[in-house]
């Protein structure tokens, strides 16, 4: 009986990992916090002669939620070496969004 039990445990453990990027929402204050400290001083201050946001109000700022989502997984990947999980980048979108975006 207890084998029975175990593979249940672990499959809802597996069943809420798989839905866990649909069923909880995106925390900002914790993207803000990420974003802060990795995005602004790392390589933002740099690219606009010190204010960082004027990359979220440029003219050609990216148009679309999923255009702002693969931008923050390029950055993790290819800037901050992929020090956030995929949780961090979601953080990061929904305090971007909150704050500058406001897409749907």
């Amino acid at each position: 009986m207890k084998k029975i039990n175990v593979w249940v445990a672990f499959g809802c453990i597996a069943l809420a990992a798989g839905y866990a990027g649909e069923g909880f929402a995106a925390d900002a204050k914790n993207g803000k916090q990420l974003h802060d400290a990795s995005c602004l001083t790392e390589c933002h201050a740099g690219r606009v002669n010190g204010d960082s946001n004027q990359l979220y109000t440029r003219e050609n700022r990216k148009k679309t939620l999923e255009a702002l989502r693969g931008q923050v997984a390029t950055c993790n990947q290819m800037v901050l070496s992929s020090k956030w999980f995929p949780d961090d980048e979601n953080d990061v979108v929904e305090y971007l969004n909150q704050e500058f975006y406001h897409f749907k």
